[in-house]
């Protein structure tokens, strides 16, 4: 008897691993080129579908010459499947590439604490990242590579 249930109990842990184990590698975000309606100052973008392991942090980061720069929007995820998550973004620094970066929520419980402890998430050993292209009648958007090729 006490071997059927160390039997149980192996099969059962070894589902856990195995959910742990999948749930590490399954974190992605969908995002498509949109328009933003904006007042000047702030606007919306919407992410079609995030994959969050563990609740975190959906965050818009700005391009910097083609690399992430600084954060100017944020929303919060639960683990799982999101769809069309809403953020508000700072569109009067925007530039009209953007990065939407899955970042875990790693300190406080619904605090957004970057750059640490809600570090980006992973996934396969990647950040999950994906640059997308937004326009805006309302604002003035940056495209910083433009502006470095025409000051030199």
């Amino acid at each position: 008897m006490k071997i059927h249930w160390l039997a149980i109990a192996g099969v059962l842990l070894a589902c856990c691993i195995g959910f742990v184990s999948a749930q590490t590698d399954n974190a992605s975000i969908t995002v498509t080129d949109q328009a933003v309606e904006s007042d000047g100052v702030v606007g919306n973008v919407t992410v079609n579908e995030t994959v969050s392991n563990g609740t975190g942090w959906l965050v818009i980061h700005n391009n910097l010459f083609g690399h992430p720069g600084g954060v100017i929007g944020y929303a919060p995820v639960e683990s799982g499947v999101n769809t069309n998550v809403t953020v508000t973004i700072h569109t009067f620094v925007a530039a009209d590439t953007l990065f939407a970066v899955l970042h875990q929520d790693a300190g406080r419980e619904g605090v957004f604490e970057y750059p640490v402890p809600d570090v980006e998430q992973t996934a396969g050993g990647e950040i999950v990242i994906v640059p997308f292209n937004i326009t805006a009648e309302d604002a003035a958007l940056m495209n910083l590579t433009a502006i470095s090729s025409n000051a030199t």
